[in-house]
Parts: C-alpha cells; sequence; structure tokens
C-alpha cells in the first residue's frame, strides 16, 4: 500500500518522499499512555498498552528523533490537530 502524505502531514525540505506501508509489518497500534524520555541530541516517545489486570502498562513501540526533529514532529501534530478538529 503507498501513501502520499500532504504538504502539512510531512515535514521534508530536500525532496519529495513516498511512502509504502506494509500492514503487517507495521501495524496500527491504539495506545493508552506513553512516557517521554530525552538526552542531550534526542528524544524517545514511549508508547504503552494496558496489561491485563490494568495494573502495568507494557511499552509497544519506541520512536527517537533529534531535538529538531521532536520540535518539527511537535509543530505538525498541533498543525493537523487543529485542522481536523471539530
Amino acid at each position: 500500500m503507498a501513501a502520499q502524505p500532504s504538504d502539512h502531514d510531512h515535514h521534508n525540505h530536500d525532496h519529495t518522499v513516498d511512502f509504502r506501508i506494509d500492514p503487517s509489518e507495521a501495524p496500527i497500534l491504539y495506545v493508552e499512555s506513553y512516557l517521554i524520555g530525552s538526552s542531550q541530541n534526542s528524544v524517545v516517545f514511549n508508547f504503552a498498552q494496558p496489561m491485563v489486570g490494568g495494573q502495568q502498562q507494557n511499552i509497544v513501540s519506541r520512536v527517537a528523533m533529534t531535538r529538531d526533529q521532536a520540535k518539527q514532529f511537535l509543530k505538525n501534530l498541533n498543525d493537523h490537530i487543529e485542522k481536523y478538529e471539530l
């Protein structure tokens, strides 16, 4: 499956990027919580789902990016939410 994000959804000044999504390799995960960690050079997003019993969260996905990428991601996420908010 090919996906073409709008300019609003994807930030890349250098060139056009063609995104390919294989659902078996990159499933959509619903998460109820997240943890954000950072170092001097990067930001790490940890996404979690509740475990049976509800007392613990299981981290199911981790994403790391540079601080500059994280700032741009935050801006793009905010713009996207505002654009589609009812």
